[in-house]
């Protein structure tokens, strides 16, 4: 195995293992944020102030954007691992490639009722300095703020991308695991009794 396809491993096992663990933590963020809107609307002494539920929000709001991070990172060297092996089936989600540029560019975003919106000049046409890498490239052309449903972001299906996360871990250390029985039978037969 070259050096890059060593270091393509080590990323891939990283970023596999990095989703795995962001995802628990996405999930323990939106059980968090869920109870104390909840109980927040309840209006009892021992209820969550406005500040705890906003709070959870944006500490939920920070981790789904954190497994999107990791996410790609782990598509983006699953890529580069299937190019090294001179293997074509890797491809790209443009889902999460989407929802990665729209929250790289959200800083250029205006905000309507709720959403981040391209700014004019960067509509769905993809026209302006964005070219549509943004916001734009969004299913419907815009990135709502609030985080309501099960999806991160309403875009990406956490089962799923745990899938790819655990299907990648699994490969790899079956490689080792091989890699190791191979090594230990050379070396057996370097050294025969």
């Amino acid at each position: 195995m070259s050096e890059a396809e060593e270091h393509a491993v080590l990323f891939v096992r990283t970023w596999a293992e990095t989703v795995l663990r962001q995802i628990e933590r996405v999930d323990e963020a939106r059980e968090k944020f869920h109870l104390d809107s909840r109980n927040y609307e309840r209006m009892e002494d021992w209820s969550p102030t406005e500040e705890d539920v906003g709070r959870a929000f944006r500490a939920l709001w920070a981790e789904e954007h954190t497994l999107v991070w990791a996410a790609h990172q782990l598509e983006q060297w699953r890529i580069r691992l299937g190019q090294l092996r001179k293997r074509d089936g890797v491809s790209r989600d443009r889902k999460l490639a989407s929802l990665r540029n729209a929250l790289e560019h959200l800083v250029e975003a205006d905000f309507q009722d709720g959403y981040a919106v391209p700014k004019e000049g960067r509509g769905a046409s993809g026209s302006g300095r964005g070219k549509g890498r943004g916001l734009a490239s969004l299913p419907d052309g815009r990135l709502e703020i609030a985080i309501d449903g099960p999806a991160v972001f309403d875009m990406l299906d956490t089962d799923e991308v745990e899938r790819v996360a655990l299907r990648q871990v699994q490969a790899i250390e079956e490689e080792l695991e091989q890699d190791a029985v191979e090594r230990y039978l050379s070396l057996m037969e370097a050294f025969p009794e």
